[in-house]
């Protein structure tokens, strides 16, 4: 798994950070606010560390800090003079840690954020500087996670009941979160894109994609567009396709279409957005992503039996 950036007609602009020696999956990118860094998860064997690299093609990485466990979930501070992660550095669970970031390398040790109970992960930060995250404890096999909030003093407020909300994103202006919630509908579930108000209220889908699981959605720039990773499951629960698919928020009638690559109908997930403005014509010509999604499969499907 590696790391590409596109433009809103589905264009390859740049292949991003220089690949290691041995296999890795390059996830989770996050965009610096000035634009000029990008770090993200490099997962290598069952190892998971941040990296960090200019924003331009084939860039060389370079490690962020050397610590024990897993680190991943990178998020930018609205400053851009630090990034909010999750790690399990000091014992099992996630916790939340702050690293200082200058001129692309770590400034000074980590600082750990949270030590509660449960895995606080999926953080995102105000321009207050609370950190709204996915709170989760593994409950009999299964497992309830609700949203957070961590204030600058350090006092936590729970955000949301639960069961099942995840993956919060706060918009530009701090006024929205848009997060993942798993809903059942009989002996099926699905999970869907939410927003609600970060002053608390109502809570409402975006859209309703009763087939495919959203989740990491991330807001542009100007808090129009919401992107999204999508995920196709099989009977098993195994994931078929992995899509990147975008919203327009301020529609009449918001609809999910799917993020065209011009290179073909690869799986792609964890998408970041640099903060330019974007193309909303091109991205209305995406086509509407469960009719696309549909072909996709088809044709793969057909290809499999030995097709065109």
């Amino acid at each position: 798994m590696h790391l590409v950036a596109i433009d809103e007609a589905g264009d390859r602009e740049l292949e991003l950070v220089q690949p290691p020696a041995e296999l890795a999956r390059d996830t989770k990118p996050a965009i610096s606010p000035d634009g000029h860094w990008i770090v993200f998860a490099r997962g290598q064997g069952e190892a998971t560390h941040l990296w960090i690299a200019p924003l331009a093609a084939e860039a060389t990485p370079a490690r962020l800090v050397d610590m024990a466990g897993v680190q991943t979930d990178a998020t930018w501070t609205p400053d851009g003079k630090a990034i909010v992660f999750a790690s399990t550095s000091e014992r099992e669970q996630y916790d939340l840690y702050e690293l200082a970031i200058a001129d692309g390398r770590a400034s000074g040790a980590p600082r750990r954020l949270t030590d509660a109970p449960a895995h606080e992960v999926t953080p995102t930060v105000a321009a207050d500087g609370t950190i709204v995250y996915a709170a989760w404890q593994p409950h009999d096999g299964s497992a309830e996670s609700h949203l957070e909030a961590r204030a600058p003093d350090g006092a936590i407020t729970r955000l949301t009941d639960g069961p099942s909300d995840s993956s919060p994103m706060l918009s530009p202006d701090g006024s929205q979160i848009a997060f993942a919630r798993t809903t059942t509908h009989g002996a099926l579930s699905d999970t869907d894109l939410y927003v609600m108000p970060r002053a608390g209220g109502t809570d409402h889908a975006l859209v309703d994609l009763p087939l495919t699981d959203e989740t990491g959605p991330v807001w542009s720039s100007d808090g129009r567009f919401v992107f999204a990773t999508s995920l196709l499951r099989g009977a098993a629960g195994d994931v078929v396709f992995a899509s990147v698919i975008v919203i327009d928020t301020r529609a009449a009638k918001p609809t999910a279409r799917i993020l065209v690559d011009r290179t073909g109908a690869v799986p792609r997930l964890t998408p970041a957005l640099a903060r330019t403005p974007l193309d909303a014509l091109a991205l209305d010509r995406d086509p509407e992503y469960l009719p696309e999604l549909a072909r996709i499969t088809a044709a793969a499907m057909a290809h499999a039996k030995g097709g065109p």
